[in-house]
C-alpha cells in the first residue's frame, strides 16, 4: 500500500489526498475560457469572411460552451486522479459562474431565469461528462 501511494504522490498528476483542489478547478477552468476564446476568435474570422448570418451566433456559442467545459473537466479529473466526474462537474460550474460575472462587468443584467439555469445546468453535466471521460479514458 504505501508503494502505491508513493507512486500516485510521485506520478506526474495531482495526488489530491481526498481534498478538494481548487488549483486544479481554476487550472482547468482557465483552458476551457483559452479554448473559447480561440473558437470565438476563428467564428468571428469566418463570419467577417463570409456570407454566412449572424443568426448562428447563439447555437455556436452553446456548442463552444460545452465543448470547453468537457474538454476542462477531462483535463482536471485526469489530474485529480478520483471523482472525475465530481471535478468535472465543478469546473463546468466555476466556467459558467465567472461566464456569469464577464457578462455583469460587461453591461449585462443579471436576473435568476430559465437561460441562467439552463445553463448551470449545461455546465454542470458537461463537466460531469468530461470529467467521468478524463478518468476512464487513461
Amino acid at each position: 500500500m504505501k508503494v502505491l501511494r508513493k507512486k500516485l504522490t510521485t506520478s506526474k498528476g495531482v495526488n489530491t489526498g481526498g481534498k478538494l483542489s481548487v488549483g486544479l478547478i481554476l487550472k482547468g477552468t482557465i483552458i476551457a475560457f483559452v479554448f473559447s476564446l480561440i473558437c470565438f476568435l476563428v467564428l468571428a474570422l469566418i463570419l467577417s469572411l463570409s456570407n454566412i448570418t449572424e443568426n448562428i451566433i447563439k447555437p455556436t456559442s452553446y456548442i463552444v460552451m460545452i465543448i470547453s467545459v468537457v474538454l476542462a473537466g477531462g483535463y482536471v479529473a485526469r489530474r485529480a486522479h478520483r471523482n472525475g466526474w465530481m471535478y468535472g462537474a465543478i469546473t463546468g460550474c466555476v466556467y459558467i459562474i465567472i461566464l456569469t460575472l464577464l457578462g455583469l462587468f460587461n453591461g449585462g443584467q443579471f436576473a435568476v431565469n430559465q437561460i441562467l439555469i439552463s445553463r448551470f445546468f449545461i455546465g454542470i453535466i458537461a463537466g460531469a461528462v468530461g470529467g467521468a471521460l478524463g478518468i476512464n479514458l487513461k
